[in-house]
């Protein structure tokens, strides 16, 4: 009885209702109504939200801004997004306390960032036009904590001796789910892989990857 019921249960759950072919041209028109009016929602929310709101977070930001949501941006610093900046998702903007100069995050024009990416400024991270960041990208120009531990425990700030810009060159391809640490300079042209830990300088017009990332191109 008891294997039955569940041959019966497994039956139910991958059974489905038969659709006539006719219909086929209908549920896909609906279908496509409904990826539209998602469209027209989102750049509805851009243009009385997302934008107005970045606009008024920012110190600037360029002509066709393109966001599908709002970032999260905590700390006091300077945002600034060139023209043709393309937000995909949702990223966050962190800029560190404590700081003696007031902490900046520059992205030039035409950039693309992909979603869940993070940027933790305690001094300055650059990235420069065409640059393309894919998605759950990290980048850090700080350690985000004192590297003593006693220092930790009586939860003091990094000191200004502990931080070092971050500069991402022009036409640069950074992979999904890679870890920018402080002072890296990524050249102009240059591919880092997918998951890559990049600790050191990537030349321009090369490719890195691995943990630590190393060059393979």
């Amino acid at each position: 009885m008891n294997e039955n019921f569940k041959k019966t249960v497994k039956q139910i759950m991958h059974a489905g209702l038969p659709v006539p072919r006719f219909l086929y041209g209908p549920i896909r028109g609906m279908y496509h109504a409904g990826v539209w009016l998602v469209e027209a929602l989102a750049l509805l929310r851009k243009w009385v939200w997302v934008e107005p709101v970045l606009r008024s977070a920012c110190r600037r930001v360029g002509a066709e801004l393109r966001a599908e949501r709002l970032p999260y941006i905590r700390g006091k610093g300077n945002l600034e997004m060139g023209d043709r900046v393309n937000l995909s998702g949702r990223s966050s903007f962190y800029f560190m306390s404590g700081m003696d100069d007031t902490p900046e995050i520059v992205v030039g024009d035409n950039v693309f960032i992909g979603n869940a990416c993070t940027f933790s400024a305690a001094a300055s991270i650059q990235i420069k036009s065409h640059a393309l960041i894919s998605a759950c990208v990290r980048v850090h120009d700080n350690d985000g904590h004192p590297v003593d531990a006693e220092r930790r425990r009586a939860c003091e700030p990094i000191a200004a001796g502990e931080v070092a810009p971050v500069i991402i060159g022009e036409n640069a391809w950074i992979g999904a789910q890679v870890i920018i640490l402080k002072g890296v300079k990524i050249g102009e042209n240059a591919i880092v892989g997918a998951g890559a830990v990049v600790t050191h300088d990537v030349p321009p017009n090369s490719v890195v990857a691995g943990n630590p990332a190393r060059q393979i191109g």
